[in-house]
């Protein structure tokens, strides 16, 4: 069937990884990306744009706020695309952006069903009330809207909205995998944490590590808000992002790390996914939804406190099988229970055949 996706089309990962998986599965697939209306703004350091104040401020405060001749624009040139194209379903990634006017539009000029997604948590008191202000009035008016967390399942609930279910993230075969025979590089280390600052804590277990002398590695993005920048700078050098070499990086590591995120009050996490896959040991913040996946001890390992994810680091470290086998374990749970994206994109159109 013909199928569109809208979203913001930031990093491969997201929209663009659900895109390509229906693709794979035979449907005709299009695409609707409104980044390009803000000219790349929001996004400088990632794309090219003409460095003018004044521009970069008119589209910047548009896509913040969700206001101004820009989001008018998205909603109206999506609404015409949907007529030329008369897609059966059209998929909306994270949709702040969308009238909810637009989708009564979409499914009265094209009669097609209109299917939601979030990775993000849109009722967290964390985030700013006009984030989310387009797409909780959307709700009801979409024909599905898919859940990334079982919370948010209960919160669509509590709103009267019943058209739910939960819809995991997933993992990429073709990014995420075991390297064979891999030879050691940058990237040896003993323990790795991949993955954004949040002021939750994190940045205080991982210092805890360090003094107490474990050979760690750290990456992601927004680690100078940590007040420990200048310490984990100078034990560790420069904290960046990994793209290209994310997976080279978790297959260097014998153990990688996750935390999880309080902002979006998660019980899980995409990484719960690509680490294992890696067939490298997970050692998580435990919660019972994640050890509902990968059980404690066999298939991942998981901490409460502190001083738990040190004495169990230290105990794995001191026999490399045990790692080994948890991290082969990981592996196969991982495959048997169908968390690719492609998996993931036949629950989609599971729901479609059914409603």
């Amino acid at each position: 069937m013909k199928i569109l996706v809208v979203a913001d089309w930031h990093g491969e990962i997201y929209a663009e990884a659900i895109m390509d998986g229906f693709s794979s599965l035979g449907h005709t697939v299009s695409r609707f990306s409104w980044k390009e209306y803000f000219r790349h703004y929001q996004y400088e350091n990632n794309y090219k744009v003409n460095r003018s104040i004044i521009k970069s401020f008119y589209y910047r405060l548009q896509n913040k706020l969700i206001l101004g001749p820009s989001i008018w624009k998205i909603n109206s040139d999506l609404i015409n695309q949907c007529q030329k194209t008369t897609p059966d379903m059209v998929f909306i990634y994270r949709g702040t952006h969308i009238y909810p006017k637009t989708i009564a539009l979409i499914k009265r000029n094209s009669n097609c069903k209109v299917f939601g997604y979030n990775n993000d948590d849109p009722f967290s008191s964390e985030y700013r009330n006009y984030i989310w202000r387009y797409f909780k009035k959307s709700i009801p008016l979409y024909d599905w809207i898919f859940s990334y967390r079982n919370k948010n399942l209960d919160d669509y609930k509590t709103m009267g909205f019943e058209h739910t279910s939960l819809l995991r993230s997933y993992y990429l075969k073709a990014n995420n995998f075991q390297i064979q025979n891999l030879i050691s590089g940058k990237y040896k280390c003993d323990v790795i944490f991949v993955g954004h600052f949040e002021n939750d804590g994190r940045d205080k277990i991982i210092k805890f590590l360090i003094d107490n002398g474990i050979d760690i590695r750290l990456y992601g993005a927004g680690w100078k808000n940590s007040i420990y920048y200048d310490f984990f700078s100078k034990e560790l050098g420069v904290i960046k992002p990994l793209y290209d070499d994310y997976n080279l990086a978790l297959n260097s590591a014998k153990i990688a790390l996750v935390f999880l995120s309080k902002l979006n009050h998660d019980s899980y996490t995409r990484r719960c996914f690509e680490i294992p896959a890696t067939k490298t040991m997970m050692i998580s913040e435990y919660t019972d939804d994640l050890n509902s996946m990968f059980n404690e001890g066999v298939s991942a390992e998981y901490f409460r406190n502190k001083y738990e994810l040190i004495n169990k680091i230290l105990l794995y470290l001191s026999n490399i099988e045990s790692i080994n086998k948890v991290g082969e374990q990981g592996y196969k749970t991982l495959v048997k229970g169908g968390n690719e994206v492609t998996d993931r994109c036949l629950e989609i159109l599971k729901v479609y055949d059914e409603i």
